[in-house]
């Protein structure tokens, strides 16, 4: 029986050096090439991401994953000068910890997950 887990995130990118130059800085994923128009991030515990080459991001209400971080605080500083957004800042989640939204270059929104 297959455990229910992500198996893999696909964001959409129209300018796949500059997302992948974002996620670099912003929480040291490192993307490879793999296949014309993709890039990838294999954390190799389980966790895959791929960047796909689109013309157009359509943004809106879409599906949010969200990223264990460390230090929700120290993201947010930094996010804007990499030129993405704030959309929600750190928000408490009451006996669980804080999460926050972020926009990345593209508008894409990422979730943040701090647990207290």
């Amino acid at each position: 029986m297959l455990t229910p887990l992500i198996a893999h995130v696909e964001i959409p990118s129209t300018n796949l050096d500059r997302t992948k130059d974002f996620f670099l800085k912003l929480l040291n994923w490192e993307f490879k090439p793999f296949g014309k128009g993709y890039l990838l991030f294999n954390n190799h515990k389980g966790i895959l991401l791929g960047l796909r080459k689109v013309e157009n991001v359509s943004v809106g209400d879409t599906t949010v994953f969200h990223i264990n971080v460390e230090s929700i605080d120290n993201i947010l500083k930094i996010v804007e000068s990499l030129s993405g957004k704030i959309k929600r800042g750190k928000t408490v989640i009451p006996a669980m910890g804080w999460y926050a939204l972020i926009n990345d270059p593209d508008g894409n929104t990422i979730g943040l997950y701090q647990k207290s």
